[in-house]
């Protein structure tokens, strides 16, 4: 199964624990796993954005963290990127999930999933249950991708299909 990280899954990467995950979730999944696993572009702009941020609140965040985690993602043989912008369905669904809401980072990371791969992992239920509450952006990620998954939280339990 070919799966998409969203970018929060990166952060312990860079120093940034995420409450309800292990910091070494990825690493156990890339090293237990035979899927295949990739990540948006925009998780690399994101992760450094979120970085900086960070930076500037005086944490022990530092900026050799944040260059050393996007290293870290880059040169991992077990994880491709994913470009969103050379395709234009990927452009077309975003601007359709946009407005239902209101990240545009989101709706290009989910959009590069649907139309990419099988499954997405994410922590984001809000952005799932607004997509499951609109008829016609359904009709659209199926008629795109017919078995598209959504993975949650810590991954404990299976990937689930988009159903209302």
């Amino acid at each position: 199964m070919k799966i998409l990280w969203d970018t929060t899954y990166f952060l312990p990467l860079i120093k940034i624990s995420i409450e309800g995950i292990p910091d070494n979730l990825l690493l156990k999944l890339l090293i237990e796993s035979k899927n295949e696993f990739f990540y948006s572009d925009l998780s690399i702009f994101e992760i450094i954005a979120k970085g900086l941020k960070i930076i500037t609140r005086e944490t022990e965040v530092t900026l050799q963290d944040i260059m050393n985690g996007i290293d870290a993602i880059q040169n991992d043989s077990r994880l491709q990127t994913l470009t969103w912008s050379d395709n234009p369905l990927i452009i077309e669904l975003a601007y359709n999930l946009k407005a239902i809401h209101n990240d545009t980072i989101d709706c290009i990371i989910y959009a590069t999933a649907i139309c990419k791969c099988d499954c997405i992992i994410t922590m984001d239920h809000n952005f799932y249950n607004k997509i499951r509450g609109d008829d016609s952006i359904i009709k659209e990620i199926k008629s795109l991708n017919k078995n598209f998954q959504f993975w949650f939280d810590d991954l404990s339990k299976n990937p689930i299909p988009l159903k209302k």
